[in-house]
């Protein structure tokens, strides 16, 4: 009963601690992976989370604009050490460091990007900003923080910038300045059609064209969704399709071709409605049995 009694008290007296503040001036890596504390606070995060062997990274929330996002918090062995001549084991000894990383969180790198877009589009080629933008790192309760916005620039381009980041176009603009091709336009796909109440298996999904399909009344609906669980739902229809559909398919574009969603659920649209009947006013064939007679279909 005292060790309950003691670990419960621990934890009260955790959600009750603060942890001091600290600011962050974006850079190139900010909008890429995340960023390194300053180096006076290390002890007390790590006293914090308890980060030791077996135990290096802690889920974490950042909170911008009154919206919550994913990240994670971890200590990081660096060791630039070595031989080489651009190296020093004084300078740049092997030590413990404190991360805020959220490289695999596209929401949470979206929301970061839009917030200081004058720094994501000055730094988008490793260059230094001539104006600065700040942010205060507030530690909020528990595993939860928020971006504090000390130090903001304007420019009459933020709403064209804003939506060239929406639409991924500085991805592929760096792809394509580098000569780097993506070799798949489509990340994933299904390959048989799903029931129905298999949808939450995908929610998470982004950037998606999706095909609804009502068996009883041999009905087909053809979408698209920025995230798929927020778009698509069991039980709920669509124009021109009841919410008992039962079976559907789907296909994940890359972000970086993001901008052409339109234009390939159109394309999607089009190629059904030339096929089947349709609302859409195109003529379809008239033949019934129609089959696709193509011996290959092209892998990922």
């Amino acid at each position: 009963m005292q060790k309950r009694e003691r670990l419960t008290k621990e934890i009260e007296m955790k959600n009750n601690f603060m942890l001091d503040s600290f600011y962050v001036i974006p850079g190139y890596t900010f909008f890429y992976w995340g960023f390194t504390l300053p180096k006076k606070h290390y002890k007390e995060f790590i006293d914090y989370f308890d980060f030791k062997e077996g135990n290096l990274v802690e889920r974490i929330t950042i909170k911008i604009k009154n919206r919550k996002f994913d990240a994670k918090i971890r200590m990081a062995r660096i060791d630039n050490s070595g031989k080489f001549k651009s190296r020093s084991d004084v300078k740049y000894p092997e030590r413990n460091v404190i991360q805020v990383f959220y490289d695999r969180e596209y929401d949470t790198l979206k929301a970061i990007r839009k917030l200081f877009i004058y720094s994501y589009a000055s730094t988008i080629d490793k260059s230094k900003p001539q104006l600065k933008e700040v942010l205060e790192f507030v530690h909020i309760s528990e595993s939860d923080f928020r971006i504090k916005v000390v130090s903001q620039q304007k420019t009459d381009f933020d709403t064209m910038l804003r939506f060239m980041e929406d639409k991924n176009l500085f991805t592929f603009w760096k792809n394509e300045k580098r000569g780097k091709k993506q070799k798949n336009i489509f990340l994933d796909y299904s390959k048989k059609w799903h029931p129905s109440k298999d949808i939450g298996k995908y929610a998470n999904r982004s950037n998606v064209i999706y095909l609804l399909y009502h068996s009883d009344k041999k009905k087909l609906y053809i979408g698209k969704a920025n995230i798929f669980g927020k778009r698509v739902k069991k039980g709920s229809g669509r124009v021109g399709l009841d919410s008992e559909w039962d079976k559907f398919m789907f296909f994940e574009v890359h972000p970086d071709y993001s901008i052409f969603l339109e234009q390939i659920e159109s394309f999607t649209i089009r190629t059904f409605a030339s096929l089947l009947e349709n609302d859409v006013g195109i003529k379809n064939l008239p033949d019934k049995g129609v089959k696709l007679v193509n011996r290959q279909l092209r892998k990922k």
